[in-house]
């Protein structure tokens, strides 16, 4: 029986251990995520994309538990590989001591610090962050156990309309996140923009955590359900993003900030969103109607975003290879099917978990960067360098942070340090900061105080925003 519980604890360290090391290339997730291992007929696709979605998640969702629980299984093959000693198990022994070592290493290198705000700052940059804000910051890079959120709960209103529509005329929402009572102001403001590749998830989507550590620091979080993809296109949410800068600063002595301290901050998609608002401030094309509104921002944060539409469209067609070169390839199979019949898809879509116009039962799909840009990359090379935000590189450009993980299988991290080449060479103050072992969404997750990643992501947006004030 000991020797059985021995294996199970420093077998599990072994696997999450090679996970934290194992890359996992973009087009072998991609082919199990679609199922084509099994060849392109309907019903092998159909029966493939069921097996592959099990074989993705049995791949990636431990890879984000491997970081998540690193401390604790790294303890349990500890205690795995001591049972295996005293019960004479020279398997469960090396399995364990394995395991424990690889996790170790993880967690070492996690959270390692770095010099980026050095560079980007200056030497004794910490001196600039207020005396009155510092000691409301997170004290170390990564903490055993979390720290938690502060326990007073921030005024939080919900379902704020900031704008409407322009084909619909249905209200734009967001959520508002305010300092709690007694917490000095520090006058910034943060727009955050969720992920999924601009078609999926809505507010609200496991932040409250973060959202209110940030107002517990005195900040102002405004969080934007904008629309999605394919009801609009990529124009129309950068300029439902312009808008929504635009609405904070005219509503800046209501809440209490001030309008030159708005930074944008997005993960994924969302951070795509942020840079390129961030990066084309007053942009005619981007500016919404009507709108003749300041739309610059004192900073920027994206975690894993995309930042070379022109060079994605490639990688994408790697994680899903049906993804056309030309539209007269787009099949019926390829286009969106609305699913909002029964209970539950309601209940899903009501959710925006899943849109209603979703891909074969995914929140991606091979038509979703055809759908944002209004055609493929040979027909419209313009529409994509447009929406890049590489493409709009300049000494008006804010300072920028970027956080990726160095094993994102879905956003290669090629994509921060072109954007922060560029960005130094332009004179603007950027941070780039790659997490070793980390696969995409890191940060998203309802156990992100435990995430040794999440927790360090955190400690530097806090200070990024500190400096911010």
């Amino acid at each position: 029986m000991i020797k059985k519980f021995a294996r199970a604890l420093s077998f599990l360290a072994a696997w999450m251990g090679l996970l934290t090391v194992i890359r996992f290339p973009s087009r072998t997730v991609g082919r199990l995520m679609y199922g084509e291992i099994l060849g392109k007929s309907p019903v092998m696709l159909a029966i493939g994309r069921f097996l592959g979605m099990i074989c993705a998640a049995s791949i990636l969702l431990p890879k984000v538990l491997a970081d998540i629980g690193s401390p604790f299984v790294a303890i349990l093959g500890g205690i795995g590989a001591l049972l295996g000693l005293l019960s004479g198990d020279k398997q469960a022994a090396s399995g364990g001591v394995i395991g424990a070592a690889l996790l170790g290493r993880h967690l070492r290198r996690v959270t390692a610090s770095h010099d980026g705000f050095d560079r980007a700052f200056g030497p004794g940059w910490e001196s600039r962050i207020p005396p009155d804000l510092q000691p409301r910051l997170a004290p170390g890079r990564w903490q055993f156990p979390a720290s938690e959120p502060p326990p007073a709960i921030p005024g939080w209103q919900r379902n704020v309309v900031f704008g409407a529509h322009p084909g619909t005329g249905e209200p734009l929402l967001c959520d508002v996140w305010q300092p709690p009572a007694g917490v000095q102001r520090t006058g910034v403001a943060v727009i955050y923009l969720h992920g999924t590749l601009w078609q999926a998830l809505d507010k609200d989507f496991l932040t409250r955590s973060f959202f209110r550590r940030l107002a517990g620091q005195g900040h102002l979080v405004m969080d934007v359900a904008y629309s999605l993809v394919p009801r609009t296109d990529l124009r129309g949410i950068t300029r439902e993003v312009k808008r929504a800068i635009a609405w904070l600063k005219a509503n800046a002595a209501c809440y209490c900030i001030n309008p030159e301290r708005v930074v944008l901050i997005g993960s994924s998609g969302g951070g795509h969103l942020a840079l390129l608002a961030a990066y084309t401030p007053n942009y005619p094309d981007f500016q919404p109607a009507n709108l003749a509104a300041d739309t610059s921002v004192r900073g920027v944060v994206s975690l894993y975003g995309p930042t070379d539409l022109t060079v994605f469209f490639d990688e994408y067609g790697k994680i899903d290879a049906r993804q056309p070169e030309y539209s007269t390839e787009i099949t019926d199979d390829m286009r969106p099917r609305v699913f909002n019949r029964s209970i539950y898809d309601r209940v899903i879509t009501t959710l925006r978990i899943l849109p209603a116009y979703r891909y074969h039962n995914m929140p991606v799909g091979p038509l979703v960067l055809i759908d944002a840009l209004g055609g493929t990359l040979k027909e419209v090379p313009e529409a994509y360098r447009l929406h890049s935000p590489i493409s709009h590189i300049g000494s008006h450009c804010p300072p920028t942070l970027q956080i990726f993980g160095a094993h994102d299988f879905f956003v290669d991290p090629e994509h921060g340090r072109r954007l922060h080449l560029a960005l130094v060479e332009a004179g603007v103050p950027s941070v780039l900061v790659e997490l070793p072992g980390v696969d995409h969404g890191f940060d998203i997750n309802p156990f992100r105080r435990l995430s040794p990643a999440a927790q360090v992501a955190e400690y530097d947006i806090e200070r990024f925003l500190a400096l911010m004030a």
